[in-house]
């Protein structure tokens, strides 16, 4: 699974935003807002072929969170990232 290459995540003040850039414009009817959280599993998976274990793992290393608890949170990100289009699979 891949984040889609023409998504990429905007820091705006304290806002973590992602945008579709294909067309050099930000369409503000389809960004997405994600928490400190979310930006940061952005941000680990948006370079790589990545599985939802692999981004709880990382879960585990950069917060004090268990395993099934990360993989738990990471797997409803990735379905809520997948039904609004933000993934594709290869």
């Amino acid at each position: 699974m891949k984040i889609h290459p023409h998504l990429k995540l905007r820091r705006l003040g304290k806002m973590y935003m992602v945008v579709d850039t294909r067309t050099g414009q930000v369409n503000v009817t389809n960004v997405f807002n994600l928490n400190d959280t979310a930006a940061a599993l952005w941000r680990e998976a948006e370079s790589i072929d990545f599985t939802a274990e692999q981004l709880a793992e990382y879960l585990c290393r950069e917060y004090d969170v268990t395993y099934d608890e990360a993989l738990h949170d990471v797997r409803e990100t990735l379905e809520t990232w997948a039904r609004y289009g933000l993934l594709i699979n290869e």
